[in-house]
Parts: structure tokens; C-alpha cells; sequence
């Protein structure tokens, strides 16, 4: 009997250190989900230790396996352009196929490097044409219902669709790789090229979409990756396949080890694993001052984050005079997209956020609403807000409906396919109604947005409830209240909009940005809170002859002990011009820029209020401390 029981038990030891010859991967299967797969180690806790990553297997054909990471990795700045000048000057550059792009490269040298090291299984990543070893899926894949993704870009709500999110590690929430606050999810991130001569950049944003753009000068950051393995190539060490027990693949030439030995060959890995240090190559280039540097100097570098807010801009023409000769469309079409903002793109392309007041509505649609000027633009025209670094917009005004409820969805689905951000409530509380709210983290600060045109009496409670949430349930740090507002052409706010400024800021709002007069009206603050009456016209087609001067508004805020405070308050003097020109610039002549901060002072002070320091007229700025102005 002992002779029968040695050989069992030997039987049973040899099964402990062989491969699992029966188990093989299996693609997606929606009655019995996805295999799981552990491969490569990568930063996972805060401190950046790493630990095995987790894949799912979306696809197994002709021996081959595409594998997607569960987490959200780190990944490097992606830019678009191939002047050596512009890339010193900006920080991007142009590519025309995804393997062209500073991305491509550092997925397939270092990234891989610090995910696979030299694991024997990299001999089994099989090189995508186009697309290296390493890489993000396409816009495609992740429409891909057999890979068990829903067959949709976006929903009302983060979680409409479950299957477009991955984990949020601990590492990926340390360094703010798009995370979402309410759970231990994250949206991932995608890349894919339309075309050779659109140069366009896709990627899955915050909320959950796919859009495209052309230009970034800032971090892309968490990259959900993928592989494909050749099959042939592995063998399977150990685990059952499921998310709690992931199969452990080996390469087929390496040696069979056991189980314990693999555990502790796993752990010595993560130990020796790369951490902080590696990761520290991926944060974005800093940009550069221009090398012509305008008479308000970009500091080279600076603390905090600097939010810039422009006026009005139609990047478009009133519905009846889009064909004449020197309309914005023909002026665009002979000039390019870059145009309209040329003259102070430096600004625009070295902040760290920038947001505009959109006034037209961007759609093909001829059905428009009974009006003198029906504000329109060609969908193709939101390249200009990249191309001039504008990365966010407040979408309702007085135009926004010009084509009604189906232009403005269009102008909606536009912004989101082109990566632009925007806010803004419409028609509250009613079927036909919109309300979007802007969230969005700029370095270490969170911010929120919530737009309204005509504010109403009755839409005080409105604004405040928006402003809680974005507060209580986001976690903003800041709130912008946009309000579309004011008499039209009038250089002074009515006494109604100072009252009403007071109750919205003491409603939680943290600065109001108005827009509308077209013209520029006063600053004043309250409570320390800015608030911008207007800031006029910036680029404008069908542009009335109205006062020109304008500018940029500048806002840093800066993250202590927890709470943002505002730190400055810096404008940029500029003028804005119309047809045919169309092209804001700053003003140099210190004369003319005095007269422009002059115009943005009140003669009188309102009770509870304070109008800039007398110093404003000379420097365009105004800083403060502990959330007091100083002089």
C-alpha cells in the first residue's frame, strides 16, 4: 500500500510546480465575463511601491490575447508639433500618426521598461503596426461590444457606463491622474488618429467621453494600456482566471517553479521594482516664457494655479453675413484655424486653464429662432479654441438657442467630441433644459463652474444649490459662477448686479465672471471674492463698433493647509479688433494700458465692497494675502 501512496503523493507535487496545461485565456463572453490575468509590476501605493498589475482579457483570436490594465497608470505630456522653435516655445508639436508623438516613444522605451522590466513574458508582447508594444486602444475598441464594453461615448452620470472605467490606485489619486471623487473608479484614457492631415489626439476625458483634439500643452494623465500576448509563448503558473485569482502566465522557455517559490520571486520583484523615480520623468515639460516676452512678463515659473478668463467670442458670423467677403469664416479660411487668437496665444498656451464666454452656436443647421443676429459657426471652427488654448467654455448667453434646441446640442456634442470642456444651465427645471456643471483639477485644486444668462431674482436659489454641490459633493476647492448680464454697451454695472453679486457670493461663489456689455466694466471685490461685471468682447465676428479695449483676467490660486486662497489678480490689457482682422492683442504703450485698468475701476465705493488699490492703475495687479488685498 505505501508504494501507491508515495507515487499519488508524488503525482500531487509534480501537478504543484507544472503548468496548468488545461487552462487557457478566453476573450470576453458576456455570460461568464472576462478572464484576469496578473502581469508586470507598476507605482501603486502613494508612496509609489509597486505591486502587480491586473488585466483583463477583452479578446483571444488566432492564438493571440489583447489584454486592458485595470488600473490607471501614469503617462507622459503629449505634444504636436514639429517646429523645433514652437516646441521650445510651447511645449507641443504636430504629428500627423500616432507613432510620431513623444507618447509613442516613452510608452515603448520607458514605460515598459518600468512595467515589464526584464520579465521573461515581454518575449511574448507581440508589436502592434503603428502602435508599438505598449498602447492605448483606439476609438474603435472602445465601442467594441465584443470586447463587453457598452456601445456608447457617454452617459447622464460617471457610472453610466461601468465598463469605461478602470481602478484608481492609491498612486493614481496621489498624483491627481484624473480621478473621481465619489468613488474608486476612474474613466480611462484613449488615443487614436484620425487621419494624416487631421493630426487629431483622441482620448476618453474625465467624465467619461471620447473626444478628440488637436493640440495639449498639458499632462495627459492616467493611461489605461494594453497588450497583446502571443499565446503560443506562455504558459499558465498558476490562478483560477477570476478577478480575486487571476491566472499568473509565464514565459514557455522560462523554467516551472513552484508556487511558493513563484510568491516569493513576485515579492522580491515588487521589492527591486523602479518607484518614485522613474514616474518622475512623466510629468509634463514646463513652458517656456516666448521668446519675444510682452510687456507683462509670464513668469518662468510660478507658485499656485493660474486660471485665465476671457470675454465674449463668436468665433463665427450672424447667420446672414457668414459669406461676405471678410466674414470670420473666409477670414479663418484663408488665415487657418490659429488665427484669431495668434496675438495672445502665449498667455492662453502658458496658464494652467483657460475659459471663455462661447457666444455662437456651432452647427450646420439652417432652422433658426425669429431674430435680428443669429449667431452661428461652422462646427469645424472649434479648432480655434485649441489652437488658441482655450480648454473650457460657458455655453449659455443670449445666442445660445439662435438654432434652436437641436443647434445647441450640436454645439454641445461638438465641444465634447473636440475635448473642449464647457458649463453652463439653460431653461433649469424644464424637459427642453440644460445644466451642466464644470469640474475640473488644475494642479492641486479642484474647480467648479456654473453659468447662467439673465439671472433672474428667482435664480439666486438656483446658483446656490449648484454651487453646494459642486462644493459638498465634487470637493471643489474654488467655485466660478459665469453670469451672462448687464446692459449692452454700458461701461458701468447697474446697481441691481452689485446686489445681486453680493448674494451669489454669499451664497458660496468664490468669484463671479460676467460677460454681455461686450465692453469692459469695473472689478470689485467682496468679501475678498472677485468680481468681473464684464470682461468684453475678446474675438467677436458681426462685432459693433463699441469700445475695444479688453483683456485677459487672470486668477492664481494657491493650495495651504488644505483651503485654496486667491493669491492675484493679474490683467492683461489688450484691445480687440473686427472685420477683417478679428484679432485681440495687447497693449503695449503704457498709456493705453493705464487707460484700460482705469476702466476697470469704479469712481465710487459701494458699501461692503472694494474697488482695486490705486497701485491696479500702474501694474494691472492686484495680490493677497491670508484673504486680504493688499495695497
Amino acid at each position: 500500500m505505501r508504494k501507491p501512496l508515495t507515487i499519488g503523493m508524488l503525482m500531487l507535487l509534480l501537478l504543484g510546480i507544472m503548468p496548468l496545461a488545461s487552462a487557457e485565456l478566453q476573450g470576453y463572453d458576456k455570460n461568464r465575463g472576462y478572464d484576469y490575468v496578473t502581469m508586470g509590476s507598476y507605482p501603486y501605493t502613494k508612496e509609489g511601491e509597486a505591486k502587480p498589475v491586473l488585466w483583463r482579457v477583452l479578446s483571444v483570436e488566432d492564438g493571440k490575447a489583447l489584454l486592458l490594465t485595470e488600473y490607471i497608470l501614469d503617462a507622459k505630456q503629449v505634444i504636436f508639433e514639429n517646429d523645433q522653435k514652437v516646441i521650445e516655445k510651447h511645449a507641443f508639436r504636430r504629428i500627423s500618426a500616432y507613432d510620431e508623438s513623444d507618447l509613442y516613444a516613452w510608452l515603448n522605451t520607458e514605460g515598459i521598461d518600468i512595467l515589464l522590466g526584464d520579465d521573461p513574458l515581454r518575449g511574448a508582447v507581440l508589436e502592434e503596426p503603428g502602435l508599438g508594444f505598449l498602447y492605448p486602444l483606439r476609438d474603435e475598441d472602445y465601442l467594441n461590444q465584443s470586447y463587453g464594453f457598452e456601445n456608447g461615448r457617454w452617459g447622464e452620470a460617471l457610472n453610466a457606463y461601468p465598463s469605461h472605467q478602470a481602478v484608481c490606485t492609491p498612486y493614481a489619486a496621489a498624483h491627481n491622474l484624473y480621478v473621481d471623487s465619489r468613488n474608486k473608479k476612474s474613466p480611462y484614457w484613449c488615443v487614436a488618429i484620425k487621419g494624416a492631415t487631421d493630426y487629431k489626439f483622441g482620448l476618453v476625458g474625465y467624465n467619461g467621453h471620447i473626444s478628440w483634439g488637436a493640440y495639449t500643452n498639458i499632462k495627459v494623465g492616467g493611461l489605461r494600456l494594453a497588450v497583446r500576448l502571443d499565446l503560443s509563448l506562455i504558459d499558465i503558473q498558476s490562478g483560477t482566471g477570476t478577478q480575486s485569482d487571476p491566472y499568473v502566465p509565464r514565459f514557455a522557455g522560462a523554467p516551472a517553479l513552484p508556487e511558493a517559490a513563484l510568491t516569493e520571486t513576485s515579492a522580491a520583484a515588487t521589492a527591486a521594482a523602479p518607484a518614485a523615480e522613474p514616474t518622475a520623468a512623466l510629468t509634463a515639460a514646463p513652458t517656456e516664457a516666448p521668446t519675444e516676452a510682452p510687456t507683462t512678463e509670464i513668469p518662468a515659473e510660478k507658485s499656485g494655479v493660474t486660471l485665465s478668463l476671457i470675454g465674449d467670442c463668436s468665433i463665427g458670423d450672424s447667420y446672414q453675413s457668414r459669406q461676405v467677403a471678410n466674414s470670420y469664416h473666409n477670414v479663418v479660411a484663408q488665415n487657418g484655424y490659429g488665427w484669431p487668437f495668434s496675438l495672445v496665444s502665449d498667455y492662453l498656451l502658458n496658464d494652467d486653464w483657460t475659459v471663455a464666454n462661447l457666444e455662437v452656436v456651432l452647427t450646420r443647421r439652417t432652422k433658426h429662432s425669429d431674430k435680428m443676429y443669429n449667431m452661428i459657426a461652422d462646427p469645424d471652427h472649434v479648432q480655434i479654441l485649441l489652437e488658441g488654448g482655450v480648454e473650457m467654455v460657458n455655453t449659455v448667453n443670449n445666442h445660445c438657442m439662435d438654432f434652436l434646441d437641436a443647434g445647441y446640442q450640436d454645439t454641445l456634442s461638438t465641444l465634447a467630441q473636440a475635448g473642449v470642456a464647457y458649463f453652463g444651465t439653460v431653461y433649469p427645471n424644464k424637459p427642453e433644459g440644460h445644466d451642466d456643471l464644470g469640474v475640473r483639477d488644475v494642479g492641486d485644486i479642484r474647480f467648479g463652474f456654473v453659468g447662467f444668462s439673465y439671472p433672474q431674482d428667482s435664480d439666486v436659489k438656483r446658483i446656490a444649490s449648484r454651487i453646494k454641490k459642486l462644493k459638498e459633493e465634487e470637493g471643489c476647492d474654488v467655485v466660478i459662477v459665469s453670469l451672462h448680464w448687464g446692459r449692452e454697451t454700458y461701461m458701468t454695472p447697474e446697481n441691481w448686479q452689485i446686489s445681486y453679486a453680493k448674494q451669489v457670493i454669499d451664497a458660496g461663489a468664490d468669484a463671479i465672471w460676467g460677460h454681455h456689455p461686450h465692453v469692459l466694466q469695473p472689478i470689485q471685490f467682496y468679501k475678498g471674492k472677485p468680481i468681473l461685471y464684464s470682461t468684453g468682447n475678446f474675438t467677436f465676428g458681426t462685432m459693433s463698433k463699441v469700445d475695444p479695449s479688453t483683456g485677459i483676467f487672470q486668477l492664481t490660486y494657491e493650495k495651504t493647509e488644505g483651503k485654496a486662497e486667491l493669491k492675484e489678480l493679474r490683467v492683461i490689457p489688450c484691445e480687440t479688433q473686427g472685420s477683417p482682422d478679428y484679432r485681440p492683442f495687447e497693449l503695449t504703450d503704457p498709456a493705453a494700458r493705464k487707460q484700460v485698468f482705469s476702466k476697470l475701476v469704479l469712481k465710487r465705493e459701494y458699501k461692503g465692497t472694494q474697488n482695486p488699490p490705486a497701485s491696479f492703475l500702474e501694474s494691472g495687479i492686484i495680490q493677497f494675502e491670508n484673504g486680504q488685498m493688499l495695497p
